[in-house]
């Protein structure tokens, strides 16, 4: 009887160290599972990485380009001119597609002054490249409308300057087109 309970138990121990056998060897497929998963998620986060490091120099080389082309406004383009601004797209009840507006329109290097005939003033920043210039108006706790401007500059000394203005604020867009023709001294 001896015998047979040891021969019972041994067959037990021998029974339950199969178990972790399979035990530790589906861990062992579980953990080269991971490590795969891990090879190619750190593969993939490199990538990522690489792109980022990508983007961000074209950025920079973008921003290192815009800051050598950007340079003072041609004296030529510098002055008064007379303005005529018509609407041409409109989503905004102020502004209907055919309105047109005339103003004085004053260029300088620190920027553009606009004047209106009842003698109202707006004044936006400029930023000069060797083909266009981009005025932003400035956006103030009292309004929350944002404009830009768009004037090509003329290859040949022209007194005439052409561009689009968009317009953006209180849930509406418009964009109108400009032309400025110099004031004579």
């Amino acid at each position: 009887m001896k015998f047979l309970l040891t021969f019972f138990l041994g067959f037990i121990l021998m029974l339950t160290s199969c178990t972790d056998q399979d035990k530790e060897e589906q861990l062992k497929k579980r953990e080269e599972v991971l490590l795969i998963k891990e090879k190619e998620f750190s593969a993939k986060e490199k990538d990522y990485e690489s792109l980022i490091a990508m983007r961000d120099s074209l950025q920079e080389r973008v921003y290192t380009i815009d800051t050598v082309i950007v340079s003072k406004i041609p004296e030529n383009i510098i002055g008064k001119y007379n303005g005529k601004m018509i609407c041409t797209e409109s989503n905004c009840s102020e502004h209907v597609i055919g309105d047109s507006r005339s103003d004085i329109w004053e260029v300088s290097q620190e920027g553009v002054k606009i004047t209106n005939k009842n003698g109202g003033e707006k004044i936006y920043q400029a930023t000069y490249s060797s083909t266009e210039i981009k005025l932003t108006s400035e956006l103030n706790s009292t309004t929350s409308t944002q404009s830009v401007i768009t004037l090509q500059i003329p290859i040949e000394n022209t007194t005439r300057i052409k561009g689009m203005r968009e317009f953006t604020g209180n849930n509406c867009n418009a964009k109108f087109s400009v032309d400025l023709e110099k004031i004579k001294n």
